[in-house]
């Protein structure tokens, strides 16, 4: 089980915002590889709140079998966390709605808008514990070892059976979300691309050329 440490650790990296003299603004995110398991976060809550274990790992078992049967129906599903619901998108571009049919309209994702009591409760225990300010490599000095990156490539390659996705070289590299991605990118580019991408489930996967 990870250590349990006062405090909401944060790293900050350039963004691909400027401020009015052109200087690249600074963006903050939470920790990169920060995440408990269900199992340690099951453990923790057992410890704590004397809960039985297993009790949440049924729990969200039976959440995720009985919600779609809602949702499906069209129902948004209100919880202490927060309210559950489909998103949908149209298949075509329509401007009269006579001629919208059942195949016009697709599930485009699952929406959650989390509970004002949560984000409360959330806010607070922040405000009680504080921050902590986790000064790591800058992400320029990442980018311009490209022996280091190309050795994070081939580990996400391997560590998925030779694809990678954005996460897992975020991983591997120790790069954002935003930099992981235009790394990827820029790799998919040029005379000689190192990768090709395909979409795959509304997902991005990288693999060799």
């Amino acid at each position: 089980m990870p250590r349990k440490t006062k405090g909401l650790a944060f790293e900050v990296h350039p963004g691909p915002k400027k401020n009015e003299n052109g200087e690249t603004l600074l963006y903050a995110t939470t920790e990169s590889g920060r995440k408990i398991s269900l199992d340690d976060f099951e453990l923790w809550i057992h410890d704590k709140y004397s809960l039985p274990r297993g009790i949440m790992t049924r729990v969200f078992e039976a959440f995720m079998e009985a919600a779609p049967e809602w949702m499906a129906q069209g129902y948004k599903i209100e919880t202490p966390i927060g309210i559950f619901s489909p998103r949908l998108k149209m298949t075509r571009d329509i401007t009269n709605p006579e001629e919208v049919g059942l195949d016009d309209v697709e599930v485009d994702g699952l929406d959650c808008r989390f509970s004002k009591q949560f984000e409360k409760r959330m806010k607070n225990k922040v405000k009680t514990d504080g921050f902590r300010y986790v000064r790591k490599t800058a992400t320029s000095k990442i980018l311009s070892d490209t022996l280091r990156l190309e050795e994070a490539l081939q580990k996400s390659l391997k560590a998925n059976n030779g694809f990678t996705t954005v996460s897992s070289f975020m991983q591997y590299s120790g790069l954002t979300k935003y930099s992981a991605d235009k790394q990827l990118t820029r790799w998919c580019h040029g005379e000689n691309p190192k990768l090709q991408r395909t979409r795959i489930n509304h997902n991005d996967i990288y693999t060799e050329t």
